[in-house]
C-alpha cells in the first residue's frame, strides 16, 4: 500500500514540473540570427501564469545595448535595474506579450547573444532558461571608390598699364608779318587824281593840232 502511495505521489511531481517547465515567463527573440549592428527585439512572454502579479531581472550579455522598453500595462520597467514587475486583477491569458526590450547589436559577427530572467523571491511561472542566438554579419555595400577631380581654370587676366603718355600735338601758330607794299603800277607816276586833272589838258591840246591842221 504504502508503495502505491509512493507511486502516486512521484507521478504528480513529475505532472506539476512538467507542467511549471511549459507553463513558464520566457524571453523570446523576433530572429534567429540577429544581424550585427541592427537591431534585436526581444519580448517577454506569459503561457500559463498561475500568479496575478510577478517581478523578475531581465539579463542581457556583453554585445546588446538596450535602447527601447515597452509594458504591458500595469508594468513597469526600470531601465537602472533592468527589473520588471506587473500586477494585475487576473492572469494573464496564454501569449501575452509582458515586456518589450529593443537592444542594438555591438557584438561581433560569429559572437552569441542571451537574455534570461531572474524571478524574484516567492514569484513562480518564470523560466530560468536563456534565449540565446549566434550573431550574423550584415550585408555589406560595397560602394566604388569614384575619385571626382576637380579641374579649377583659373583665368588671370594681366592688366598692363601704359607708361606712355599720350601723344599731344602741339599746334604752333606762326604769325607770319608781312609788309605789304603798293605796287608800283605806275612806275613812278603820280596816283590816280594827278592823272585825272592832266587827261583834260591833254584833250585840249589834241584839240588844237586837229584844228591847225583843218586850216
Amino acid at each position: 500500500m504504502k508503495k502505491i502511495l509512493s507511486l502516486g505521489v512521484a507521478a504528480a511531481v513529475v505532472s506539476l514540473t512538467a507542467v511549471a517547465a511549459s507553463a513558464a515567463i520566457a524571453p523570446a527573440f523576433d530572429t534567429d540570427a540577429p544581424v550585427a549592428g541592427e537591431t534585436l527585439t526581444v519580448q517577454v512572454v506569459a503561457n500559463g501564469m498561475t500568479q496575478e502579479a510577478t517581478t523578475f531581472t531581465v539579463n542581457a550579455s556583453e554585445g546588446l545595448t538596450l535602447t527601447a522598453n515597452e509594458a504591458v500595462t500595469g508594468g513597469i520597467f526600470s531601465t537602472e535595474t533592468n527589473k520588471f514587475a506587473w500586477a494585475g486583477t487576473a492572469v494573464p491569458a496564454d501569449g501575452t506579450v509582458l515586456l518589450t526590450l529593443t537592444y542594438t547589436v555591438d557584438a561581433a559577427a560569429d559572437s552569441e547573444v542571451s537574455v534570461s530572467l531572474t524571478p524574484d523571491a516567492g514569484f513562480t511561472d518564470i523560466s530560468a532558461d536563456a534565449v540565446a542566438a549566434v550573431v550574423v554579419a550584415g550585408a555589406s555595400t560595397d560602394v566604388p571608390n569614384a575619385t571626382v577631380e576637380t579641374v579649377e581654370t583659373a583665368e588671370t587676366v594681366e592688366t598692363v598699364e601704359s607708361t606712355e603718355q599720350p601723344a599731344v600735338i602741339e599746334t604752333a601758330e606762326t604769325e607770319e608779318t608781312k609788309d605789304v607794299k603798293p605796287v608800283d603800277d605806275n612806275k613812278g607816276n603820280p596816283g590816280t587824281g594827278v592823272a585825272l586833272a592832266v587827261v583834260p589838258a591833254v584833250l585840249a591840246g589834241a584839240a588844237i593840232v586837229v584844228a591847225k591842221k583843218r586850216k
